[in-house]
């Protein structure tokens, strides 16, 4: 046996021993005792190997993330949506750390989420109501939170024992913010002597001219905020005040090359901001609704987008989903202002109607008629919003979702409100006249003609004629159709309607010379329309010459027919009839076999044919 086996069979031994030892003092221990004290030896030898080995892998992975430090890193990068989700997660693992509700405030602040930031800012100054800067932070809160008032007794209180210009920029802001102008004059001006090179001083004066009542003193504002940028250009919150100065001014500027100065000076201000904070979204907000209250939406657009990336659809500000919206809107980008109108109207009730209204506009320009139906009720409570084309987009959009007896009650409404929408006049009163409704078409072509005057007018006589044709009122047709011949003396289409309709009346002498006008120049014009209203004018004397019998007339105007349109069943008709009544069998055969190469079921030529077998 080798050494090593020896030893280890004494240890087993051993073990062995040790393990059973009290089933040994005890013979009735049972055996199944003695195993279970075995194994469990044996798993307590592993568990301390595991507890070993995780120790070991937690020494060589990396730390997790801490969020209390991501929160700091985002806020200082100015990245605060980011932020707030670190944040978050920073307060829920420690919520009574006075660091993490501090920086949770200004986070909440920044994203404008003001209840919550105040409810931390309190409990910070309740900490310590002896450091300034959680005096700041409280003021700030405060006043965002429309309490000014209490912010102002809290900065007095608290600057009895400690003060600086920090501290007085907060206090003249509640003041201000608390319609207390007198009282924030004194502060500030006690500042401007208290600290004369510090730039927040003459920041707190400006801020004070500028929400002067009644009247703001803009050019003090201007000075001031001048004076606080020569101390520190890179004073950003300067900046941005002058800039929204120096669009106030400009707006109630009467000279407009001064108004324009002034705008200039206010973009000007916007760059700097720009460069020296891009992520002040503050800043971008304020940006985009000057550009969007002076009409330059593309100008507005770029801005609010911007404001958006930072501060997305369901934060920050309200109205810039208005504003972005609308000026998106504006520029006929309708897919890119959807999302942002409905948010808009989402959140602000009032805009609901004016949204619904734009997006049927966007749905009617994209085709979209269901939709654009749907968005045009949803805002017919408030019709007063609408605009004279907004009826015929709403009817047009009926029409092409199927629903015709609505949409003619809504262009009724629109022919009153809009009728110089001369187009939109015919094609509603060829719709009437397609329904059967004579008489209300004619009074939309009347009011048609009443706003319009152009060079279709001779045609809308020729269909006022034809409406009162389809009611029987010949006479009133003639006077319609001599008006459109009075208008144009070449107008076929008016010319074939008017003899036409003295044939009906038993007006021969008047009638038949007109339709003879009509084919001559069927036969030598080019026009497919001049074409159709000659062999419609064939067709006419043909049956007028059917009842004299006069065989031959026929024959001769039948094939010009046929020269005119080689494809015009109708001459081929007559002609076969012609020949048929002139005795001519063959040639009458011919033409009815004609007519049945273009129309295999034409019935009369059939019974034609037949009768020439017979």
């Amino acid at each position: 046996m080798l050494p090593s086996d020896s030893c280890s069979s004494q240890r087993a031994q051993t073990k062995r021993s040790t393990v059973c030892s009290t089933r040994g003092s005890n013979r009735h221990m049972p055996r199944s005792r003695c195993i279970y004290l075995r194994n469990k030896q044996i798993m307590t030898f592993f568990t301390k190997i595991s507890a070993l080995a995780a120790l070991l892998l937690a020494l060589t992975l990396p730390a997790p993330a801490d969020e209390f430090d991501n929160a700091k890193k985002a806020a200082s990068a100015g990245d605060y949506l980011v932020a707030l989700g670190h944040i978050r997660n920073a307060v829920s693992e420690d919520p009574q750390d006075v660091d993490r509700l501090r920086l949770a405030s200004a986070i909440y602040l920044e994203m404008e989420i003001k209840d919550t930031a105040l409810m931390y800012a309190r409990r910070v100054f309740d900490d310590d109501d002896e450091d300034a800067e959680s005096a700041l932070l409280l003021s700030r809160a405060l006043v965002e939170s429309q309490k000014a008032a209490e912010a102002c007794v809290m900065l007095k209180k608290f600057r009895r024992n400690a003060d600086n210009v920090a501290l007085a920029l907060a206090h003249v802001n509640a003041l201000v913010a608390a319609d207390s102008t007198s009282a924030a004059e004194l502060v500030a001006s006690t500042a401007r002597q208290k600290y004369p090179k510090e730039a927040d001083a003459y920041l707190a004066l400006g801020n004070l001219y500028f929400s002067w009542k009644p009247l703001p003193v803009f050019d003090l504002a201007v000075q001031n905020y001048t004076d606080a940028i020569a101390i520190n250009n890179n004073l950003v919150q300067a900046h941005f005040n002058l800039a929204i100065c120096y669009w106030r001014m400009g707006n109630r500027e009467t000279d407009d090359a001064l108004a324009n100065e002034y705008f200039n000076k206010c973009l000007s201000e916007w760059a700097i901001v720009s460069r020296q904070d891009p992520k002040n979204a503050r800043a971008w907000y304020e940006q985009g609704k000057i550009y969007y209250l002076a009409k330059r939406y593309s100008n507005a657009s770029d801005a609010l987008k911007t404001y958006r990336e930072l501060r997305p659809l369901g934060t920050g500000e309200i109205m810039a989903s208005w504003y972005l919206g609308e000026s998106l809107y504006k520029q006929g980008m309708c897919d890119d202002a959807k999302k942002h109108l409905e948010d808009a109207a989402a959140r602000i009730d009032s805009l609901k109607p004016k949204v619904a209204v734009m997006l049927a506009r966007c749905n009617f320009q994209a085709k979209k008629w269901q939709e654009c139906v749907s968005s045009y009720s949803a805002a017919e409570a408030v019709d007063s919003l609408w605009e004279g084309m907004d009826y015929w987009k709403f009817g047009t959009a009926l029409i092409n979702a199927t629903d015709t007896l609505r949409a003619i009650d809504l262009m009724f409404k629109a022919s009153k409100i809009e009728p110089k929408q001369c187009k939109l006049m015919e094609r509603f009163a060829f719709l009437l006249q397609s329904r059967k409704r004579y008489a209300n078409s004619n009074d939309i072509y009347r009011g048609r003609l009443a706003n319009c005057t152009d060079s279709t007018d001779a045609k809308i006589h020729v269909l006022m004629g034809n409406n009162f044709y389809a009611d029987s009122l010949v006479d009133s047709a003639i006077a319609c159709y001599e008006k459109a011949i009075g208008l144009n003396p070449k107008m076929m289409w008016g010319t074939q309607r008017l003899g036409d309709t003295y044939l009906l009346r038993g007006d021969v002498e008047k009638g038949r010379p007109l339709l003879d006008q009509v084919i001559t120049n069927a036969s030598t014009t080019a026009s497919p329309d001049e074409k159709r209203y000659g062999i419609a004018a064939i067709a006419s004397l043909n049956s007028l010459d059917i009842k004299d019998k006069n065989w031959q007339s026929i024959v001769e105007r039948s094939t010009l027919g046929t020269t005119i349109d080689p494809k015009s069943i109708v001459s081929w008709l007559y002609l076969g009839i012609g020949h048929q009544g002139l005795g001519n069998k063959d040639k009458a055969r011919a033409a009815y076999q004609e007519v049945l190469k273009l129309d295999p079921a034409n019935a009369s030529a059939k019974k034609n044919l037949q009768s020439l077998a017979n």
